[in-house]
């Protein structure tokens, strides 16, 4: 665990080192990401929720923040004008990160990044820029996910965090020190297989706790929706971070 909590150490000082010059056009720009991935699940989501309600014929009761006047074509309509919108959303943001990160690039320049009290030679530091961006904007996305999960419920949120450390500890032991050519358990998988199914099995997990707390605890079944689709992202997000992470590792001083 001192290995792993070293590189998050050294993670969040190359954040920070980079956040000295501009920092909002560099979180802005990692926001933007973070926000394009929440659009890319919402343009996926809507569409199914849409073809639910129409199955249905009626609205369920959690979309009540739709004024009373409005009828049930009229909802269907909006939700259906959403799709391409949150579509859209997703295409922009991811744009706008790309340009927000090459524009820090520049304006970072001829400056210095200092990790752990060493410096970071120039062709490194243009290459930590670039992943360590992508793997901040899906800190960023688990951050505010796991916020969330401990407004609505505490104990999801525990499980979250306790998944989500174990899974990096895991990597950081096992994928992130092995080259692209090594093959990694008894099955021969490459790092990012390795990381890939480790991260997607812990869906199977979240979904174990929501059933025992649908059954046991009587949570509600739009929480319940609602948090699986939330988990899903999150463990998106890590497996896209360790992805990075693998890169990152390559390029400290």
């Amino acid at each position: 665990m001192a290995a792993l909590n070293g590189y998050l150490t050294k993670f969040f000082a190359a954040v920070l080192g980079f956040g000295r010059v501009s920092g909002v056009v560099f979180v802005g720009g990692c926001a933007a990401l973070a926000v394009s991935r929440v659009c890319q699940v919402l343009a996926f989501f809507l569409p199914l929720k849409i073809f639910i309600v129409i199955h249905s014929g009626e609205v369920p009761d959690y979309f009540n923040i739709f004024p009373e006047s409005m009828g049930f074509e009229e909802i269907i309509i909006l939700l259906s004008a959403l799709v391409p919108v949150t579509y859209g959303l997703f295409i922009v943001l991811g744009i706008a990160y790309r340009w927000s990160i090459d524009r820090h690039l520049k304006q970072y320049g001829s400056n210095v990044l200092v990790i752990s009290g060493k410096e970071t030679p120039n062709n490194k530091m243009k290459r930590l820029h670039n992943h360590v961006s992508k793997a901040f904007s899906e800190a960023g996305l688990v951050a505010v996910s796991l916020a969330v999960a401990v407004l609505i419920d505490p104990g999801v949120a525990v499980a979250w965090f306790v998944l989500l450390y174990t899974n990096l500890w895991l990597f950081h032991k096992v994928a992130f020190q092995a080259e692209d050519h090594d093959r990694l358990t008894f099955l021969s998988l490459h790092r990012r297989q390795f990381i890939e199914y480790i991260s997607s099995a812990n869906f199977l997990v979240v979904f174990a706790v929501l059933a025992v707390e649908l059954v046991y605890f009587d949570m509600g079944v739009y929480t319940a929706i609602f948090l699986l689709l939330v988990s899903r992202m999150v463990f998106q997000a890590l497996n896209r971070f360790s992805v990075e992470s693998l890169y990152i590792l390559k390029a400290f001083p």
